[in-house]
This record gives structure tokens, C-alpha cells and sequence, in this order.
């Protein structure tokens, strides 16, 4: 999966909560400050970009939802990545 991928399934399923504009300005700072570039994104990098979004969601939404949401993410991944 490559950023734009994933950054785009982070928007699909963050944006009923906190709204695009917010969902895509979130992911692609963490993305640049992971160092998450142009090239394929791995496991690793996922896991750690899954783990910034979760502390600023849980924030907005609390805790239970936040894990929630972020669950919902990885599947949206899972999906991409195919079987």
C-alpha cells in the first residue's frame, strides 16, 4: 500500500468523527513526521501511524470509541493489502 492508500482509507473512515479536512491534515503530519514517504508503507510504519491517530482521537472521542475507530482503520488496511 503506498501513503496516498493509506492516507486516503485514514480520511474514509476518520471523516464522519472529526471531518476530512481534519482527518487528512492529522494523517499527513503524521505521516511526514514518521518519515512515511511516496514508497510503500509497511507493517511497522502502520502500526505507528495507527498509534499517533489513536492519542489525538482519543482526545475527541474518548477512548472506547478512539479504539473503535482505529480497529475500524486497520481493517480498511487489511482490506487494501488484500488476502
Amino acid at each position: 500500500m503506498t501513503r496516498s492508500e493509506a492516507v486516503e482509507a485514514v480520511v474514509k473512515v476518520m471523516s464522519p468523527y472529526i471531518g476530512s479536512t481534519m482527518a487528512r491534515s492529522a494523517t499527513e503530519a503524521h505521516c511526514q513526521k514518521l518519515g512515511i514517504a511516496g514508497g510503500p508503507v509497511g507493517p511497522e510504519q502502520r502500526e505507528a501511524l495507527l498509534g499517533k491517530l489513536a492519542g489525538g482521537l482519543n482526545i475527541f472521542l474518548g477512548r472506547d470509541k478512539s479504539a473503535s475507530v482505529i480497529a475500524d482503520v486497520r481493517r480498511a488496511f487489511e482490506a487494501l493489502e488484500g488476502p
